[in-house]
């Protein structure tokens, strides 16, 4: 099976990690004809918090294989792929990663073979998650998710390598509707993204709402398969409304020409409760959503604190061979500026020389003050590099498998590396407080009372941006 090329790096190791991380937010919709190949997928968007998470996973990565107390003598790698939010993208990164190749996909083989992989961080869609879930299942590779949170990847029957550091919507859609119900809010209408994600997370959110005596005015979804996501129509129907609440369940891309049609409707006096696909998303924090969006609250992930990760950031320059693709486009993109070549060098441009620094602009990549994604990024290597040491550690006679054997970290199968079969305690701050990967384990007691949320809520500042304040809920421990 071929495959395109997709854009990507890879960090050398002794032991690789599949990554897939959308550097990109969107896509060009192109009109697909049945009758030809479709054309190639054109990513839009480069997205600078995606950018941070891809910064979060070398450190991560340097910090293990430079502790000389994790992995001894053990190099830790990976292999990234940008995703750029499409399905099929996921998937051929997935495949590429399996099979050691970026030009062709076997079955149950692997190139690399004297490289181990120990599995894959991704997807960041739930959609897309369930897809990879199915086909890493099949081999037994463990893949951990650091955004996906489809309620429907809690069955461990399903996915029995699937994990992930962050909660099941279980929890925010009952944590969304108490919030509805603790202002007394009891005619709300609910808009939710066209996919796994939306259709499970508003259904319990309506469900728990209706339960508590609430009643539900509408449901109107944002369709992904179009690129201006029905938008038209579902601004329509909430300014018709009577409704002063509308409970948003959406991913930050899906909701943006949402968003930018309210505008254009002149949308106003609404409340929304935004779930945490987009609550503590930079791109609804301009000055020009302020009238459609002070006063909107809503659900996010904890934020963790990640030490000598600013002085990081500020250190990536263009210079670099490891990224060159995304770093020149990072680079433009922060600075407003374009790097000359051959192609472009007649072009009357502001060219980037490399001497602009960091430090000088601030925006959503260099900002660490609520590390969310980006945290769950650095979380998920580190608890790959913590199954890994626990394999390398065990000493025959006290194994988990048959003759109570251990697995030779050089040679090992996808199954004997799975999180599921290390058992052990790794410990994070998200919604969740500890992670216990655990072959008996159900995800539904691993979460269980350890739940606890951030509230936000969207006030104007003094910029005329949006700005967020942010209270804890359940029994997170800083």
């Amino acid at each position: 099976m071929s495959t395109s090329k997709l854009d990507g790096m890879t960090q050398p190791g002794d032991i690789m990690i599949g990554v897939l991380i959308p550097v990109h937010l969107d896509r060009i919709y192109q009109k697909v004809s049945f009758d030809k190949t479709p054309p190639k997928t054109m990513c839009t968007m480069f997205h600078l918090e995606s950018y941070q998470q891809i910064q979060a996973l070398i450190f991560a990565l340097e910090e293990i294989n430079n502790d000389p107390n994790i992995l001894p003598n053990i190099t830790l790698g990976c292999h990234v792929y940008d995703s750029c939010n499409v399905l099929h993208y996921d998937l051929e990164g997935t495949l590429q990663v399996l099979t050691g190749s970026r030009t062709s996909f076997i079955p149950n083989y692997r190139c690399l073979s004297d490289i181990p992989l120990s599995g894959v961080i991704g997807a960041a869609v739930s959609s897309n998650s369930l897809l990879l879930a199915h086909v890493l299942g099949l081999f037994r590779y463990p893949q951990v998710s650091h955004f996906s949170t489809s309620r429907l990847l809690s069955d461990r029957t399903k996915f029995p390598s699937f994990f992930r550091t962050v909660p099941s919507d279980a929890f925010q859609s009952k944590g969304l509707a108490k919030l509805v119900l603790y202002f007394g809010w009891t005619w709300v209408g609910l808009v939710a993204v066209d996919n796994d994600y939306g259709h499970q997370g508003i259904q319990l959110v309506k469900q728990e709402i209706v339960k508590a005596g609430a009643c539900v005015a509408f449901t109107e979804y944002i369709l992904v398969s179009q690129a201006d996501r029905n938008a038209q129509h579902i601004v329509k129907v909430i300014s018709e409304s009577t409704v002063k609440v509308v409970v948003v369940f959406s991913t930050e891309l899906d909701f943006i020409p949402v968003a930018e049609e309210m505008l254009r409707q002149n949308l106003r006096g609404k409340i929304f409760v935004a779930s945490e696909g987009w609550s503590t998303s930079f791109l609804y924090s301009i000055a020009k959503f302020a009238p459609v969006f002070s006063g909107t609250i809503g659900l996010a992930f904890y934020s963790g604190v990640i030490p000598g990760f600013e002085h990081f950031l500020y250190n990536v320059h263009p210079i670099e061979d490891l990224q060159q693709t995304w770093i020149r486009i990072f680079w433009e993109e922060v600075f407003n500026c374009t790097f000359l070549d051959i192609e472009n060098r007649t072009k009357i441009v502001r060219q980037c020389s490399g001497a602009e620094s960091l430090t000088s602009v601030q925006n959503s990549y260099s900002d660490i003050s609520n590390l969310r994604t980006t945290y769950n990024v650095y979380t998920a290597v580190h608890i790959f590099a913590n199954a890994l040491m626990d394999l390398h550690t065990c000493k025959d006679g006290k194994g988990p498998f048959s003759n109570k054997k251990c697995a030779d970290i050089w040679d090992f199968k996808p199954w004997q590396s799975s999180l599921v079969k290390t058992c052990s305690w790794y410990q994070y701050q998200s919604w969740v407080l500890i992670l216990k990967y655990c072959w008996q384990n159900q995800e539904a007691t691993i979460l269980g009372e350890m739940a606890a949320s951030i509230v936000l809520a969207w006030i104007v500042g003094f910029t005329g941006d949006l700005k967020r304040l942010t209270q804890n809920f359940g029994n997170a421990r800083s």
